[in-house]
């Protein structure tokens, strides 16, 4: 190696400066090239990708809220069922009597009760209610609503299932499954379903078992697809727990198997993909896009630096004298915009002349200020997509037509005779009022209290007076003026977080006071506690509230949490007592 090295250098002597130059220029001409092309490919590729990525993901997360919204509606009906006091009766009666048969009486009052839920809801393909001595009550939702009911006893005990067990240690919320449960002729590969505890809001005790099919094509109908240019562009949906196995796929093309098996171990060598997690089932929307297909472009760009560095190298061949000279300047402007882009600069002052470098550096150029366009086009999307949210939410209430039509319920329910309905209906008439403020920004802290008692009064009209609220505010800050829908969030968290899993009745404390110049908030429930306070700071609700305090008020106010396993949550919220743009005080 040693006797090669000194060869060539002898040989490289022995050629006089000209030709030194020459073959210098015509070396370090392919190598530039090179190296350039290799490095705009890569960063080229590498923007692709994120660009990609971060397009995708925004599109999926959008996805999750979609089938949130479709979710949502299943799940409230599904856990309403336990307001239902004949279904509670005849589930009591099953576990006191055994295998005693139900009247059919009984069975007409639960097929009444499940018809809610398979009825009302087309993504629902059936429902079925258990005790905990076989009896099973199943209610299919087939051939566009007609409806078929089974009452019948199974020697195999259902609590032996794992799905059970898992179902059961968690607490009363919903455990979601990416296939049938049951084994019967619904659990087809076209349903996934939810199972849930039914506690006896009255006791707390489990008095059976719920698992609810859900229809698949619901996942599919839920995806917000792009613009689909890409021909390997695949979505899915898959549960992170039970790998391997999606639990919806809109592609059933030949690489489909190779596309999953690279998700799940984690490769990324052939695809490029995207995902975001629905935090109600667990399971993340997922898009994947061939590699080979998503860098057209940086190829192409590529090929361009690469043939452009054919044209420079021969013309170096027979310029080099000359280019020799007028190359040296581009390049160190080349060297310079590199290392401004490596080092963080973006916005690149530096012009080239008409010369092949000056070319690729414009080039460059070109490709970091379309990059960071790029950035600034996305962040523009992000805001606008927010702000057509809000839009959306404020549009989809009418006041009047609400004040309205609740008058003309509440009249109803008097001329009835139903006070426990028109009672109900003149809290949430309350509720609304004080939420919508006429308007206004800010609202007294004594309506923001009102409004909490309202919602309290209707949701233990609905659980049966199983909550209790303690309010204690100083009395001399009751006419101070807070940015409205502040605690009511809270309030709503700690019950559906708190007290809702809790066995037996829970209460919640509020109180507020004066600290210097701050008003402290504080809500307290003797729930069940959580051990991950990330997951409740990153909701919506909490969410919108921490952005509005920070707003409003600035930086240093805002929210802080304290929980403890089985001993409750503590929330407590800091605000200035002054507040800007409405005078000296937030008093009137």
């Amino acid at each position: 190696m040693k006797n090669r090295f000194l060869n060539c250098w002898k040989w490289w002597k022995r050629h006089n400066i000209r030709d030194q130059i020459f073959m210098s220029m015509l070396f370090l001409t392919v190598l530039a090239i090179g190296v350039l092309g290799t490095v705009s490919y890569h960063m080229e590729k590498a923007t692709i990708e994120e660009n990609y990525r971060q397009s995708y993901e925004t599109m999926l997360k959008n996805s999750s809220k979609i089938l949130d919204l479709k979710l949502n509606p299943i799940i409230d009906k599904a856990r309403s069922i336990l307001t239902d006091v004949k279904l509670c009766e005849v589930l009591e009666r099953g576990q006191k009597d055994g295998e005693y048969e139900f009247t059919l009486e009984e069975q007409k009052a639960l097929e009444k009760t499940l018809t809610n839920i398979t009825f009302q809801e087309e993504a629902v393909s059936s429902v079925a209610v258990m005790d905990f001595y076989g009896h099973h009550f199943f209610l299919s939702n087939i051939n566009k609503g007609g409806l078929s009911f089974y009452n019948y006893y199974k020697e195999h005990s259902f609590q032996d299932e794992n799905w059970y067990k898992k179902t059961a240690a968690n607490a009363g919320k919903e455990v979601f499954w990416g296939k049938g449960v049951l084994g019967g002729a619904e659990d087809t590969e076209e349903v996934v379903c939810f199972t849930k505890i039914l506690n006896n809001p009255s006791t707390g005790f489990p008095m059976g078992c719920m698992v609810l099919n859900l229809s698949r094509r619901m996942l599919g109908e839920s995806i917000v697809e792009g613009d689909e240019e890409y021909h390997t562009s695949v979505y899915m949906v898959v549960d992170e727990v039970q790998e391997g196995i999606p639990v919806y796929l809109n592609s059933g093309d030949a690489n489909t198997k190779q596309l999953v098996s690279d998700y799940f171990s984690g490769s990324d060598k052939r695809y490029v993909f995207s995902s975001a997690q629905n935090e109600t089932t667990g399971w993340s929307f997922v898009n994947a896009i061939a590699k080979n297909e998503l860098s057209i472009t940086s190829r192409y760009v590529r090929n361009v630096v690469f043939s452009l560095g054919g044209i420079i190298v021969v013309l170096s061949f027979f310029l080099a004298r000359q280019i020799s000279k007028s190359i040296t300047k581009p390049l160190k402007q080349l060297e310079k915009v590199i290392y401004d882009v490596g080092e963080g600069e973006r916005n690149i002052s530096e012009e080239f002349d008409d010369s092949e470098v000056g070319m690729i550096g414009r080039k460059f150029k070109e490709m970091v200020n379309t990059n960071l366009e790029l950035s600034e086009r996305l962040m523009a999307v992000k805001l606008n997509e927010r702000e057509a949210e809000l839009l959306l939410l404020q549009a989809q209430i009418n006041p009047h037509f609400l004040y309205n039509t609740l008058d003309s319920i509440y009249c109803v329910a008097i001329i009835h005779g139903d006070d426990q309905i028109a009672e109900m209906i003149l809290a949430l008439s309350n509720n609304f009022k004080l939420s919508l403020n006429n308007g206004e920004k800010y609202i007294s802290v004594a309506d923001s209290i009102r409004r909490i008692e309202e919602y309290m009064k209707l949701q233990n009209m609905r659980y049966q007076d199983r909550f209790e609220l303690h309010v204690k505010v100083q009395p001399e800050i009751m006419e101070s003026k807070i940015i409205s829908f502040i605690l009511q969030p809270f309030i709503e968290n700690a019950m559906y977080h708190g007290l809702e899993p809790k066995l037996g009745k829970g209460s919640i404390w509020v109180a507020g006071k004066k600290e210097g110049e701050n008003l402290v908030f504080e809500i307290r429930d003797d729930g069940v506690g959580i051990e991950d306070l990330s997951k409740i700071e990153s909701g919506y609700g909490i969410r919108n509230v921490k952005e509005r305090i920070q707003l409003n008020y600035g930086a240093e106010y805002g929210v802080t949490f304290e929980s403890e396993r089985g001993k409750g949550t503590t929330v407590r919220i800091t605000i200035p007592e002054k507040v800007k743009g409405m005078g000296k005080s937030c008093i009137d």
